[in-house]
């Protein structure tokens, strides 16, 4: 600001870019006019968890580690309580070709979930394997532990003669490692059901009228007509309507594992551990359409409907229905080339854009600059009548046996798929979690979604990478009723958050400049969006390998985005009602990354 030499003002490159070009003064902004030119911000998904799993089925598969569940064993891997005589059920044991059902935690491929998952896509009923007893955290929750490992040794980390009911610190990571077969298939399975539990809106949006009909849409595979080389076009455009792919509108169920040897955190309120979620297989793994096969089909459609005369082929094709018969098997009635039936390419073309500016040498010759170069946008028009057809389902589900002869059939035909996650449990007469709970269904949806470039968030001076802010959200479930009578004492189950594991808490002295302004943006842009975190800390912030659009085993190799970062602990999170509050945590930031705002 001109006026006021105390003021300062902050801005986007693509925004200097603008102004310097406004006023001719290119020279100054080279860097900004490149800036200028790059594409606009996108949403970078994750790696597809559909193809990481797949991929560990398939090592698995090979290895032969012996990891399978026993039939005979106690643990009802795969089973729930209330399906158990339910041959149906994609869960039930005669469901799993060898070697499935897996020992839980036995198999390290299992890959960890990041993507984002439909509310519809949650299951309703969620059986929790707890062999240990680990979901009774009521302040004994180490006593039971042990308790439970007592043949096994002690847990590591726990001291003999420890006062009962006091909690590890919560800085300190627990040394995790897999579990030896012999305990879960010694163990007698404990089960217990829980049901999902949605806030208020949530719960209005899975039941609404728009949501059943958005479903239940058919989507369209536009086929597009072929060029003859004419230019004329003279194959009808079809547009193929194909039934919904077969994925769940609903989950009715969903099984979770945990162990006491994948503790991952403890705090002052709650306990999180390392958990195996098994769901139907079309919630993570989609369905794949057979184009041969939806070709095949349209092939036989229009020729029925030629056949049969339902279009005006007078119009359309130039064709009498004398000449109906003319047609052979396996061809597309084609039109007459007299149709105005035609595919046209239309170009648009954006000028350069040029800057005569005086040059200020002695010779005083202008100067000509190009502030943004030329471009042609080319795009295909389909002129002439169209065909819309409804389709049978072409949707290849291997383990329902629907898997046509043109694709690759995989070597197992699972019903389920399994992934890590973070389940979050609490003590009893906490409401911390369910708080929690309800903040990350109301978080706008940008604070979990990475995406592409980078951005300056104030009070901070540099460019920060825009990757998600706060974990995916998988559910909030509560024990069902287990009593039938109100007087009857009921032991405390804890609640269950489900979330999206996002590594380890971060060590601020191994953090450079780039890592601290970064972590310093996710506060930054939390308040942003309307919330104050109310508990500034490092154990607060995760870090793991990336970028999450990397397979894992390339994540952490690119020097340049070789983390991501998240912010975790919303138990105390508050709607930002003044910017006192924002001024208040802003302080704490500065003192927590103190470099990040030099």
């Amino acid at each position: 600001m001109p006026s006021n030499p105390h003021a300062e003002t902050r801005t986007s490159g693509s925004r200097a870019a603008a102004a310097m070009r406004e006023i001719g003064e290119l020279d100054w902004a080279a860097d900004e006019i490149k800036a200028d030119e790059e594409d606009d911000p996108v949403v970078v998904e994750p790696s597809d968890i559909g193809t990481d799993i797949e991929r560990a089925e398939a090592a698995e598969a090979r290895s032969a580690s012996g990891n399978s569940m026993p039939p005979t064993a106690q643990t009802a891997v795969g089973c729930a309580a209330a399906a158990e005589e339910d041959s149906g059920s994609v869960f039930h044991r005669s469901k799993y070709p060898a070697p499935w059902p897996l020992i839980p935690f036995s198999s390290e491929m299992t890959p960890t979930i990041h993507q984002k998952l439909e509310l519809q896509m949650l299951p309703q009923k969620l059986f929790v394997h707890d062999p240990w007893k680990l979901l009774f955290v009521n302040g004994r929750e180490s006593q039971i532990e042990t308790e439970a490992s007592g043949d096994e040794g002690k847990e590591e980390g726990k001291e003999e003669g420890k006062e009962e009911g006091t909690e590890e610190p919560k800085e300190k990571e627990p040394k995790k490692r897999q579990d030896a077969g012999a305990k879960w298939t010694a163990k007698k399975d404990i089960i217990r059901v829980y049901n999902l539990q949605l806030s208020e809106a949530n719960a209005a949006y899975l039941k609404s009228d728009w949501l059943t009909s958005e479903l239940t849409k058919l989507p369209a595979v536009t086929i597009e007509a072929v060029d003859d080389g004419s230019g004329s076009g003279i194959t009808p455009e079809i547009v193929a309507q194909v039934i919904t792919a077969p994925g769940p509108h609903v989950v009715p169920e969903g099984h979770l594992y945990i162990s006491p040897t994948h503790k991952i955190g403890v705090g002052h309120h709650s306990v999180v551990y390392e958990a195996e979620w098994e769901l139907p297989r079309p919630v993570f793994v989609p369905s794949e359409l057979c184009m041969e096969c939806l070709m095949e089909e349209v092939v036989e459609k229009m020729q029925g409907r030629h056949m049969r005369g339902e279009f005006p082929y007078e119009s359309c094709h130039g064709t009498r229905r004398s000449q109906r018969s003319a047609y052979r098997a396996g061809e597309i009635p084609k039109m007459d080339p007299s149709v105005a039936a035609s595919i046209r390419c239309s170009e648009q073309v954006i000028p350069a854009m040029t800057l005569v500016m005086p040059h200020p040498g002695e010779d005083h010759k202008s100067q000509r600059y190009f502030t943004r170069p030329s471009k042609t946008i080319r795009t295909r028009h389909y002129e002439g009548p169209k065909v819309e057809l409804n389709l049978g389902i072409k949707w290849q589900i291997p383990a329902s046996g629907t898997f046509c002869a043109h694709l690759e059939a995989p070597a197992q035909e699972l019903h389920t798929a399994k992934v890590r996650v973070a389940a979050k449990l609490s003590i009893e007469y906490d409401r911390h979690l369910g708080c929690e709970a309800e903040h990350y269904q109301s978080f706008p949806q940008h604070l979990s979604e990475h995406w592409s470039g980078y951005n300056i968030i104030p009070p901070l001076r540099n460019p920060v990478p825009l990757g998600a802010v706060v974990p995916q959200f998988y559910g909030y479930y509560v024990p069902e009723t287990q009593t039938e009578s109100s007087s009857t004492k009921v032991p405390y189950l804890s609640p269950i958050m489900l979330l999206e594991n996002c590594g380890v808490p971060v060590d601020p002295k191994t953090l450079d400049e780039a890592d601290t302004e970064e972590c310093s943006s996710l506060f930054h842009r939390l308040h942003k969006a309307g919330y104050a975190h109310n508990s500034i800390a490092a154990r607060n912030i995760v870090v793991q390998p990336g970028p999450l659009s990397e397979l894992p085993e390339r994540r952490g190799r690119d020097g340049t985005r070789a983390k991501s970062f998240r912010l975790i602990d919303f138990g105390r999170t508050e709607r930002m009602e003044s910017s006192r509050a924002r001024e208040w945590e802003g302080r704490e930031i500065e003192e927590l990354f103190p470099s990040s705002f030099k």
